[in-house]
Formats: C-alpha cells, sequence, structure tokens
C-alpha cells in the first residue's frame, strides 16, 4: 500500500485525482470555471467517495473538462492505489443482448487510457466498439484504464461493445474481473494460439457472469489471430466455443511475428485461412485495421480486397474510416436489383420444375442463388435498419 496516487492527466477531457491516506475525509476541487461546475464537480467526488465506504482520505481534483464517468473513474483508481482493500465501485445495469448474427462491418477500435479519445465513441456509427486494455495501453495505466473502462461501460448504453483484456497469462483476469462488472457485449481475446486459449477465457467468463448476475452464455468472444501459430491453429479456435461470434485478424503483429512485410502477398494466405476457418465453424470473419488514417483511396482498394476473400468487416482506427469500409460492404443499386432478379428467376424455375436456368446466358446454381440472397439479406437488413 502507498500512502498517497495520481491518477489522470492533465490533458482536455481528463482529471488528475491524487489521494493521501488520512485521519479524515477530506476533497479539494479545482476547476477553470468554479463557478459553473465546481459544486458540481465536488457533489460527484463525494458521491462516489460515498459509494466507496468513505474512507479517510484526503482527494484533491484538478479537472479539465472531465465527464463525470470520468471524474468516478480517476477517484476510484486513485483511492484503491492507497488502500487496496476498498470497496469496488460498481452500478447496477440493464445492457440489452445482442445477436449472433449482427452485422459488423466495423469495430472501432478505442484506447481504454484516454478519456479525450473515449468522449462519444458510441455516437460515430461503427457496428461495434472496442474498448482496448493491450496494446494501446502503458504497463503503467493498465490498472487505472481497465476502472475507466468500468465506469464509460457502466454510463454508455452501447448498441454493441468489446473489450480488448490482456493476455489471461498477464493481466488478462484482473480486466474481466474489472469490466465484467458493466457487462460488455463480448470480449476480445489477443493473439488467440489455440481452442485452449478459447476454452480457458470462456470458463473465467461463465464464472464471472454467475457471480455478477449476467445471463449464463450470453457474453461473446472474439479470438483475435496475430501470430503464425494462431493462423495455423486457426479452424480450432474458430470452432472452440459457442461463445465465439466473430474471428478477427491482426496484421501488425503477425507479421512481426513471422517475419514479413506487410503486402498483399504476405497477408494472403493467412487471410484465406481465417475466412476458410470462419466459414467452416459458421462465424463471422474480420479483417485488420488500415493503420494510414489519411489513405482513404488504399482503406477503400484493401476493404474491396478483403471483402472478395471472404471477409464481411474490417477494423477501424480512426472514425473517419468507418464510411469508407461501410461504403464497400453496402449492397450497390444495381447488385440488389441483379440479385432480386436472380432470386426470383430460380424460384418461377422451382415452381414449374425446371432444373436449370439462366440470367443473361449465365447459369444460376446454387452458389449463385445463395449469393443473391445474401445480397438482398443484408440490403434489407441495412434498410430498416437493423444491424
Amino acid at each position: 500500500m502507498s500512502e498517497q496516487a495520481a491518477v489522470g492527466a492533465a490533458n482536455k477531457g481528463d482529471c488528475i485525482v491524487r489521494a493521501v491516506v488520512s485521519d479524515k475525509l477530506e476533497v479539494k476541487v479545482q476547476t477553470s470555471s468554479e463557478d459553473l461546475f465546481g459544486t458540481g464537480l465536488k457533489v460527484v467526488v463525494e458521491e462516489t467517495l460515498s459509494a466507496l465506504g468513505s474512507p479517510k482520505v484526503r482527494v484533491d481534483v484538478e479537472e479539465h473538462g472531465a465527464l463525470d464517468y470520468v471524474i468516478r473513474a480517476r477517484v476510484e483508481a486513485a483511492l484503491r492505489r492507497v488502500l487496496p482493500e476498498l470497496a469496488v465501485w460498481r452500478k447496477e445495469i440493464e445492457r440489452g443482448r445482442t445477436g449472433r448474427d449482427r452485422l459488423r462491418r466495423t469495430r472501432l477500435y478505442a484506447p481504454g487510457n484516454n478519456p479525450r479519445l473515449l468522449a462519444g465513441i458510441e455516437l460515430h456509427g461503427a457496428d461495434c466498439v472496442l474498448l482496448d486494455l493491450e496494446d494501446s495501453v502503458p504497463l503503467a495505466e493498465k490498472s487505472s484504464a481497465r476502472i475507466l473502462v468500468k465506469h464509460l461501460l457502466s454510463d454508455v448504453d452501447f448498441p454493441e461493445v468489446w473489450v480488448r483484456i490482456n493476455p489471461l497469462s498477464t493481466y488478462g483476469r484482473d480486466d474481466l474481473a474489472e469490466v465484467m462488472l458493466a457487462r460488455p457485449h463480448g470480449i476480445c481475446l489477443p493473439k488467440a494460439e489455440s481452442a485452449d486459449d478459447v476454452k480457458e477465457l470462456s470458463e473465467e467468463l461463465a464464472r464471472l457472469e454467475h457471480e455478477n448476475g449476467i445471463d449464463p452464455g450470453s457474453t461473446f468472444i472474439m479470438p483475435i489471430i496475430e501470430t503464425g501459430k494462431g493462423v495455423l491453429h486457426a479452424e480450432e479456435i474458430a470452432s472452440a466455443d459457442e461463445r465465439v461470434v466473430i474471428m478477427a485478424f491482426g496484421a501488425e503483429d503477425y507479421t512481426r511475428d513471422v517475419g514479413a512485410r506487410r503486402t498483399r502477398d504476405a497477408l494472403l494466405y493467412a487471410r484465406s485461412r481465417i475466412v476458410a476457418a470462419c466459414a467452416a465453424a459458421g462465424i463471422q470473419a474480420s479483417d485488420t485495421v488500415y493503420a494510414d488514417v489519411d489513405d482513404e483511396e488504399g482503406l477503400i482498394d484493401e476493404t474491396k480486397h478483403i471483402r472478395d476473400l471472404g471477409f464481411v468487416g474490417k477494423g477501424a482506427i480512426n472514425p473517419r474510416q468507418i464510411e469508407p469500409i461501410h461504403g464497400v460492404f453496402r449492397p450497390t443499386d444495381e447488385e440488389v436489383e441483379q440479385a432480386r432478379k436472380i432470386i426470383s428467376v430460380a424460384r418461377e424455375a422451382e415452381e414449374k420444375g425446371i432444373g436449370a436456368v439462366a440470367i443473361g446466358g449465365k447459369m444460376i446454381d446454387r452458389p449463385v442463388l445463395e449469393r443473391a440472397k445474401r445480397t438482398v439479406d443484408l440490403a434489407d437488413r441495412l434498410q430498416e435498419g437493423w444491424l
């Protein structure tokens, strides 16, 4: 136990909370808008302290435009550093379930330690939001980041939200114990390399669901394939557990692991194997992120490529990437019209007992018909706003 601790930063949208063990409870709030927000901020701090058991500490808050949930998170993180046995903050929440086959054209990453980038993350239109506790969070901020993510999850009603934890062999169990209090829809497992990795996570989720009164089996899993070993074991990972509804590819770590450059040719084998594994398991395949946020043309070109390989979605690291990705996965009016025509002609042929039909000289076989049905289904879902 430390006698004092400081958490947060003097950045826009954040705050610095300093906590010192004392013989009584004291609160001091410093803000540039004292007349407007000083009293309200102090109330937020005092309510948080009350929820944590009103410990004997002196709390100093230096506020820089932080939202209430950020202040609560920073206060809890600072106090738990000086008082490790402190009660954990939690809030009873109701979060609607999400579907196994929900459209996931985009998964928008956001670093779990940065309040400025987390603010309004649910408003950008991504099909799902991915709050990251792994690669984007420095080691010194791991503990405070998982608390910040918990408070964000408790404060915002996300259409679909996932948390990427650290590997279970490092800080993953601590991540789960914290964020499962706020009921994310799913957990992303980084650097998955075997079915056992997935099963281990599933067992931990089952335990935490039971402890927190969460519907059994309702927390989904997204394994992320980021190593050569993971690629070679992609099929067993994809089918390891019923919780797995989507599997993603992480090209940056993969190329580093195998010693390749990030070129289309170098990634083709890994991408193709992941798509095939997902198809065999009946789950979705989502591609890696595109790192150059200023290269929209390159993003669109790569998204078209991975769409043609069989991926149904792609990672995004900036809100500006969402609409270009969605645009690639959105069927054109001409594609939808052709698909509806194929379905209509095939139905008429079936009713008349005709075994083989063609449109424009091209035979309509079962794969062509199934692709047409998928195109129409996607168009209808987008039209109705049902993801």
